[in-house]
């Protein structure tokens, strides 16, 4: 799941910024090849860490399913069906090792053609003439209910569906060594409308209900036989997809049925009995359902006979949300869970896009963080090619694509688009066996391979700016000297292109990735866990935050209860011990929580959650899931419950219970450490010798949780002699609540300068000045030194323009120099409501939300596949409206559109227009109606002052409207400075002098030089624009041009001054 927080804290209501002339950044790499050598940290880069303390299971591996592409190019030429085995079954190709088998249902031979190209999977049955129309005369003819037999040889056609079972034969030839049998549908005579594409009502069950036991008779049979015959072994069988959609309606371009949950857990059950009495290893696995949240629902819905039935959980991720509910499902089952299947569109059709590829990475590494799948495994991975044109779906399914019905086999062209690279990326690294492993980014998939001491790492850059970022190694326990990483790049113009090694230096890889690519790095030399650096610590205390209320765990007043109360700094009782008392570093390792306070342990009580003595039972163990954000589920191993707050109350002492996974907010925690985690360290200057440095009478803590708070401090005491001279030195302090001492660094020195500083207000807005500036200090330094500033005229700041201010150092004669700028307010979202907010504003509202969606995702401040749609799966809905209210009325004048797209059948509006509340009648904002030609939209209209805004829309013939985040954005209570646009100079200077008749809007000049000059002359620039930036080419000889380049704040604006040299005559 890719997401984009653009949440911003207003921790100060003026930006300050400080600039120090002369500091230069060091040259960051611009290719991810780096020559071989030591690679420095890179500053300013993104940090990630890895973290082999928390392992999946051994991976299963990648794949795809077969169906319809099968069941076409499995008849083609040899040469030409072998070539695109060898493209996802090969070692030079993808190197797939999972193929999943449809065995078809098969319609009625009298049934006219309706289904897509491949559609129509060939289905193992056999009809004898007698039960068929007299010499194909269907006329008054109607077939026998009920003729077919399992029981009757004549009954079946084991021989059918050779294109797919050749590729079977292929993929295994070529290593696969997974396989599983699915069904999409039973034959059409065991179905009640009599095809094989679903019931007329696409919510009712299609099959027969006195056709289970056949239908599950005609599944194991068909296993049974193709193992003997193909020598292949089905490890499983899954004999329903997608069961409780509404999707699959009679005369569909494809195979489908819909089944209740009771139906569902009916095939379960029935297929696991005939597979025990055949005698096969084949086990079952389902439900295969759309969603991880439709999964769930129907899970929660069979009984322990059905689930125990089940071996293997099987979910696709189209509504890719929720995936935290269908881990905990399997892992509390104990039960291996597989991603079995999904693809994206990603747009119209286009094989060198770099976005489709973006987007199935983004896919393939939140699915395995959040699910902990221990597979991965592909919708068909080839598709038609004509069909995929502009002019029939226009989209990027599939890997590669193919014209599905060629004139001229000799003339096939095999066309692999990005997503086929981006998924080499991973299936063609991250081999079986493999184990993935957590890491804090979301961008990143990880996973160690202990037999070489080699750790995997895939990197998704979805943004259009190269980015520094460097990889933590300290969790591993062992980083060998020479370990290297191997970069392999898939971007607009690469294709899995191998890089330059990469050296790691002092348990860090760096490099800088390319614009819109993914990046595998293949890292030697690593291996074993950091215990000392794990992602949970024995000998820590935790505070529990629950993410939906913000409170924290608490022990209720008959001692022994959980409750949730507010965080209060150092109060034991809501402090946590989190032991694990198995050995390994699994995702399923035991836990015992222990309360700090009392020493007891959490413990399951007859669906309650209590405190009790530690007997080391079976209900005081937990399990524990995260994928690395910080965010925990906890799992009892008795029960197989998470903790939660009850009703998802929000209340201050609201009890704390058990309950199944619901993937809600209530049962979701933050763990920080419990106390001061670390103490700011204090930098102190004395600009005079033999003057007692002026110490601070408290110090800055900060909690676990982040919280800085002033603590007092008592300082060690100082040596005279210490500062009677000129001496960088240090002095210790013991700070209340806390073992962790305080520091402080204090420099004896004169001053030698102070750079000016720059600051930012808005119109009537008093700028915040700091009350320390930046010193270069005599001994060659830089400190902090206490600053008092000059008294400010309002007037100087009640109107755009710029000015500046003098502020005094003790004992020093420098002055300090702010330099202001007025400017104008940002525009600021006002419509964000985090999730974990207890505000009742800004409010969404919509004319009509879909089953599975949510209009709390409108303002959710997250950008992702959370969305809130239109879907209607009765019929299509042409036009809805999503509003948005706020508690007061707000001054807006832009609203931005962040559309959800999978180019299927949820897609961004058409059209739309923006409607503002005036009274208690809805008027539009005028020159808002626009066409929607992407998912990404901004609208700028003049200010309006409403309490109430919405944006009504007319949705894509055929498709639901599927909106991520909407932003409002006006001006603020707390008035941000906006960026500047300005790229004006107010003057140029020559050797110190201004430019004679300068002015901004003149971009040419002349200046004469003495004959006797020897030296190019010193060239300076002033901007208009405090924030403004430019660049000066000086000229080559005494003769020439100079070239000022400014470029505005907001980079949007650029103006080129030039000053021509020439001699005097």
């Amino acid at each position: 799941m890719l997401q984009e927080m653009f949440i911003k804290r207003l921790l100060i209501n003026c930006l300050i910024l400080v600039l120090v002339v002369g500091s230069i950044l060091p040259a960051l790499p611009t290719m991810t090849n780096a020559e071989e050598g030591e690679n420095e940290l890179i500053s300013d880069s993104e940090q990630i860490k890895l973290n082999p303390s928390y392992q999946h299971e051994p991976f299963d591996g990648w794949g795809t399913a077969l169906v319809w592409f099968a069941n076409v190019t499995g008849g083609w030429p040899d040469e030409l069906r072998n070539e695109l085995a060898d493209d996802l079954f090969g070692k030079d190709g993808l190197n797939f090792n999972i193929a999943r088998y449809n065995i078809g249902g098969g319609d009625s031979p009298e049934t006219e053609p309706y289904m897509r190209k491949g559609g129509a999977v060939p289905g193992y049955w056999n009809r004898p003439a007698e039960y068929s129309p007299p010499e194909g005369n269907t006329d008054e003819w109607t077939e026998q209910e009920n003729w077919w037999n399992p029981e009757n040889p004549e009954h079946w056609n084991l021989e059918a569906d050779a294109n797919q079972r050749w590729w079977v034969s292929a993929a295994k030839a070529r290593g696969a060594d997974t396989f599983e049998a699915f069904s999409n549908s039973p034959p059409y005579f065991m179905t009640q409308s009599g095809y094989v594409s679903g019931n007329w009502n696409s919510w009712d069950d299609n099959i027969k209900p006195d056709q289970f036991e056949n239908f599950a008779s005609y599944l194991t049979t068909v296993v049974e036989h193709l193992q003997k015959e193909m020598d292949v072994e089905f490890q499983t069988l899954s004999p329903v997809n997608e069961p409780n959609t509404g999707y699959w309606r009679a005369k569909g371009r494809q195979e489908g049925s819909n089944w209740s949950p009771a139906s569902q857990a009916k095939i379960i059950n029935e297929v696991k009995k005939q597979l025990d009495e055949k005698g096969l290893s084949t086990v079952v696995s389902g439900m295969d359902e759309t969603n991880p949240q439709k999964f769930r629902q129907n899970w929660e819905q069979y009984d322990s006979t059905t689930r125990n039935n089940i071996e293997q959980l099987n979910v696709h991720t189209y509504g890719p949300t929720q995936q935290i509910g269908a881990r905990d499902i399997a892992k509390s089952a104990g039960k291996k869970l597989w991603m079995s299947e999904v693809d994206l569109s990603s747009g119209a059709q286009n094989h060198e896009d770099i976005i489709p590829g973006l987007a199935l990475s983004q896919r393939i590494t939140t699915d395995i963080q959040q699910l902990e799948s221990e597979a991965w495994v592909l919708w068909q991975s080839i598709e038609d090619e004509v069909n995929m044109s502009p002019e029939h779906e226009n989209g990027n399914w599939g890997l590669i694509q193919v014209d599905f019905d060629p004139a001229d086999f000799e003339n096939v062209k095999i066309y692999k688009n990005k997503k086929y690279y981006a998924m080499g990326n991973y299936s063609k690294f991250i081999r079986p066996g493999y184990q993935v492993i957590n890491s804090n980014s979301s961008d990143t998939l990880a996973a160690i391979n202990k037999d070489d001491n080699s750790v995997v790492v895939v990197y998704t850059n979805s943004t259009t700016e190269e980015k520094a970022i460097n990889f933590d190694l300290s969790g591993f326990d062992t980083v060998e000297a020479n370990a290297k990483a191997t970069p392999y790049v898939t971007s607009n113009t690469e294709n899995l292109a191998q890089k330059s090694d990469v050296m790691i230096s002092g348990n860090e890889l760096s490099a800088v990735v390319q614009p819109q690519s993914i990046t595998t790095f293949v890292v030697s030399g690593v291996s074993g866990v950091n215990e000392d650096n794990s992602f949970l610590n024995n000998n820590e205390t935790y505070k529990f935050i629950n993410k939906n209320s913000g409170k924290v765990l608490d022990i209720g007043q008959d001692g022994k209860s959980i409750v949730q109360k507010t965080n209060i700094r150092d109060e034991e009782k809501q402090n946590f011990s989190i032991q694990k008392i198995t050995d390994g570093n699994s995702t399923k390792e035991i836990y015992k929580i222990a309360n700090s306070d009392s020493g007891s342990v959490l413990s399951d009580e007859n669906g309650s959650i209590t405190l009790q003595a530690n007997e080391n039972k079976s209900n005081q163990k937990w399990m524990l899931s995260t994928y690395g954000n910080g965010e925990y589920t906890f799992i009892n191993v008795q029960s197989g419950n998470l903790i939660e707050v009850g009703g998802e109350s929000k209340e201050e002492g609201a009890k704390v219970g058990l309950w199944k996974p619901t993937t809600g907010n209530h049962q979701i925690w933050r763990l920080v450490k419990a106390g001061i985690a670390k103490v700011e360290p204090v930098d102190v200057v004395v600009t005079k010798k033999k003057t007692a440095p002026e110490l601070p009478d408290e110090v800055t803590t900060i909690y676990g949780d982040g919280e800085e708070v002033q603590k007092k401090v008592v300082w060690d005491t100082i040596n005279p002699d210490l500062y009677a001279k000129e001496n960088i030195f240090k002095v210790e302090g013991t700070v209340e609540g806390t073992t962790i001492k305080a520091v402080a660094t204090i420099t004896v020195s004169k001053i030698e300068s102070i750079q000016p500083i720059k600051i930012k207000t808005t119109p009537g807005k008093a700028p915040i000045l700091p009350n320390k500036v930046t010193a270069k200090l005599k001994s060659g330094t830089f400190g902090k030194v206490p600053v008092e500033w000059n008294e400010i005229d309002q007037n100087e700041y009640a109107d755009f323009g710029k000015f500046s201010v003098k502020g005094s150092i003790s004992k020093s004669p420098v002055k300090a120099i702010a330099n202001i700028q007025v400017t104008q307010p940002a525009l600021e979202n006002l419509a964000v409501k985090p999730s974990s907010s207890e505000n009742e504003y800004p409010k969404v509202s919509a004319s009509f939300t879909g089953q599975w969606d949510s209009t709390s995702n409108v303002n959710d401040g997250i950008i992702s596949s959370a969305r809130w749609t239109n879907w209607d799966p009765n019929s299509w809905r042409e036009e809805d409206w999503v509003a948005i209210e706020f508690d007061k009325a707000e001054t807006v004048s832009q609203v931005k559109f962040h559309f959800y797209d999978d180019n299927g059948g949820t897609r961004p509006a058409d059209s739309l227009r923006l409607e503002y509340l005036d009274g208690t009648e809805w008027k539009e904002i005028e020159g808002t109606q626009t066409d929607v030609q992407d998912k990404e939209l901004t609208i700028d209209f003049t200010q309006i002052e409403t309490k109430h805004i919405r944006a009504v829309m007319k949705a894509k013939e055929g498709a639901c409207i599927a909106i991520s985040e909407m932003e409002v954005l006006g001006i603020g209570e707390n008035q941000i400075p906006g960026q500047g646009s300005d790229a004006t100079l107010e003057t140029i200077l020559i050797n110190g002098k201004q430019v004679k008749e300068f002015d901004k809007n003149t971009y040419n000049y002349q200046v004469k030089i003495k004959k006797n000059q020897q030296e190019i002359p010193t060239i300076e620039a002033v901007t208009n624009d405090l924030f403004a930036t430019y660049q000066i080419e000086t000229p080559s000889s005494l003769e020439g041009e100079a070239v000022i380049t400014v470029k505005s704040e907001d980079g949007k604006n650029h103006a080129k001054y030039t000053v021509e040299f020439s001699e005097k005559n």
